[in-house]
C-alpha cells in the first residue's frame, strides 16, 4: 500500500488494491479500518500514525468494526465484521495539465472506444 501527501492538490492519497483513495483532512484517515491504518507508516506524518498504532491509538481512534455473531441451530457461530465506509473524497482532484506544450496543439478529445483522452493537432 502506497501513501503520501500531495501538496499541489492538498490531499492525502492512499493507493490500495482497487485504486486510490483521497482524503481532504488527516482526521478522515481515522475512518479507515484499523488494519489499514497500521500499514500506513513512512516519514514524518506517517511516523505519527505508526507510533499511534504501536501504542494502540491513544490520541485518536480508527474504526474498529462491530462483530455480528450469528449462532446456528447446529451450534456453529458465524462472525461478520460490520465496517462503515471511509470518509474519502468522492471525486478525484486533478492536476492542471500544460496546454501549450506543442505549437500545433488544438485541444483534447475523448475517444469513446478506448476511454482515453486524445490530443488533437492542426493539419
Amino acid at each position: 500500500m502506497s501513501r503520501g501527501y500531495l501538496e499541489d492538490l492538498q490531499v492525502y492519497a492512499i493507493r490500495r488494491e482497487l485504486g486510490v483513495q483521497y482524503f481532504k483532512f488527516f482526521s478522515d484517515i481515522e475512518t479507515v479500518p484499523w488494519w489499514d491504518v497500521e500499514e500506513l507508516h513512512d516519514r514524518h506524518l506517517w511516523d505519527y500514525i505508526k507510533q499511534q498504532a504501536k501504542a494502540r491509538f491513544p490520541d485518536w481512534k480508527p474504526q474498529f468494526p462491530k462483530q455480528i455473531v450469528t449462532i446456528f441451530e447446529s451450534g456453529d457461530k458465524d462472525i461478520t465484521l460490520d465496517i462503515k465506509p471511509s470518509r474519502c473524497l468522492k471525486n478525484m482532484p486533478l492536476r492542471a495539465m500544460e496546454q501549450d506544450f506543442y505549437e500545433e496543439f488544438q485541444g483534447w478529445l475523448y475517444n469513446e472506444s478506448t476511454a482515453e483522452p486524445v490530443i488533437s493537432l492542426f493539419d
